[in-house]
């Protein structure tokens, strides 16, 4: 292929990985090898981590999406390039890969048909089984756990990234669960969340100390 016949995609993803605990050797020795920007709020609490990223990716306006993985999950080079593939034949406005829940138990992935409810009382997720995972590569579901969620930009622009206590009318900075408040954003709102089974990613869970307000805080930016 010559150079003049290539197309140059339109998809642009900038990564974000709020990144509360210390070094995770698997996930940080990965990082430099991604084919993507990455935006990386070290140490922060969970909502000034998350604003860190929406706001990074806001100023950078050449972007197209914004994707989020946490830092326990070990995202390898093939995983955005079929994140990058599968937005480039389709306009998802949310995508996203799997992950196992545990590490103990890696039957679950962290995908549900429906969305836990709102109230913390009694929360349950019902979380898919592999076997019971879809045979075609790509489908919908209602709540994901940002495992490598890319978000299209009229998205990230129209909602800002809450904590769970929201619902209960507090301050977006109370709680946690902010996948849960987005999930909730698109259903309400009617926009449908998609899932690729081949961008099948390791949950280090329980992996790493948080070091939030022990270490120094920094954002760093990467590739």
């Amino acid at each position: 292929m010559t150079e003049s016949s290539k197309t140059k995609s339109k998809v642009k993803l900038l990564l974000g990985r709020p990144s509360p605990r210390c070094y995770i050797p698997a996930v940080e020795e990965n990082n430099p090898k991604l084919p993507c920007k990455l935006v990386i709020p070290q140490h922060y609490n969970e909502y000034d981590a998350y604003q860190i990223m929406r706001d990074a990716f806001l100023r950078l306006k050449d972007y197209t999406h914004l994707v989020i993985a946490t830092d326990d999950i070990v995202v390898l080079p093939e995983h955005i390039e079929q994140l990058q593939k599968d937005l480039e034949e389709n306009d998802y406005p949310v995508l996203s890969g799997i992950m196992n829940v545990d590490l103990d138990d890696k039957v679950f992935v962290n995908i549900c048909h429906t969305l836990p409810t709102k109230q913390r009382r009694g929360r349950k997720y019902n979380w898919i089984t592999r076997d019971l995972l879809p045979e075609w590569d790509i489908f919908q579901a209602e709540f994901s756990g940002f495992p490598l969620m890319a978000i299209r930009r009229d998205i990230v622009e129209r909602f800002e990234f809450r904590g769970d206590r929201v619902f209960e009318g507090l301050p977006p900075t109370r709680g946690a669960s902010y996948d849960l408040v987005f999930c909730w954003d698109c259903k309400e709102n009617g926009i449908p969340i998609y899932v690729d089974s081949r961008i099948d990613m390791l949950h280090l869970r329980t992996k790493g100390g948080c070091v939030i307000n022990k270490e120094e805080q920094k954002v760093v930016f990467m590739n």
